[in-house]
């Protein structure tokens, strides 16, 4: 599980940190959790054990170069779109499945050479409805804690919707090929069934 990067505001340091919901959400759902510090050196050594899936967590901005953007982002570390990238390359080139959430819903499609939007209006702290011709998702509620999204025009082409917001921005979407799924809202911050289920779904092959 790939981490955020914070600094800390008593001291000249970055940290890498993990929100106490990551971990109790996944434990639930029956797995043992290795958080990846984004400055090792050595993320090949994290895969020498059973790895069942590699999650890409939320928090910060990718950096808009990666998409050749002239934007200018705040709250952008390199050292993490870094080792985003391997861990991705890494899962992927293994067949391991990955699942990505927020950012990782953008840096997945990022990597595919897709694109994102900044300052998206009504999707902080907003809470909406999904469309999707998936019965598990379709007119289920979630959460949104994003200011950049992923428009149809801005999703790598090898990438499938599965889930889109009412205003159009897409919510979640998949990579058949290469066991990969990604979501745009946080289901480790709610208590739903249909989350699991489709976890659950995604990691036994089933979408």
């Amino acid at each position: 599980m790939s981490m955020r990067v914070t600094e800390a505001s008593n001291y000249n340091e970055k940290r890498n940190s993990i929100a106490f919901d990551y971990i109790e959400y996944f434990e639930k759902l029956g797995y043992l959790v290795q958080l990846i510090p984004n400055n090792s050196k050595n993320i090949n050594n994290y895969f020498d054990k059973e790895v069942k899936v590699v999650v890409l967590t939320g928090g910060n901005n990718v950096n808009p170069k990666l998409y050749k953007s002239e934007d200018k982002l705040t709250d952008v570390y390199i050292q993490r779109d870094i080792t985003e990238k391997k861990l991705l390359k890494k899962a992927i080139k293994k067949d391991i499945s990955v699942l990505g959430i927020c950012r990782g819903f953008h840096f997945i499609n990022i990597y595919y050479s897709g694109k994102i939007t900044h300052n998206i209006k009504n999707h902080v702290n907003k809470n909406h409805k999904l469309i999707s011709k998936k019965e598990l998702l379709n007119s289920k509620k979630t959460n949104s804690f994003h200011n950049q999204g992923v428009s149809s025009d801005d999703l790598a082409k090898d990438l499938q919707v599965l889930a889109k917001s009412e205003d159009g921005f897409i919510e979640a979407f998949r990579y058949k090929k290469n066991k990969v799924l990604a979501l745009q809202w946080h289901p480790e911050r709610q208590n739903k069934k249909y989350d699991k289920k489709l976890i659950k779904r995604f990691l036994k092959g089933r979408i």
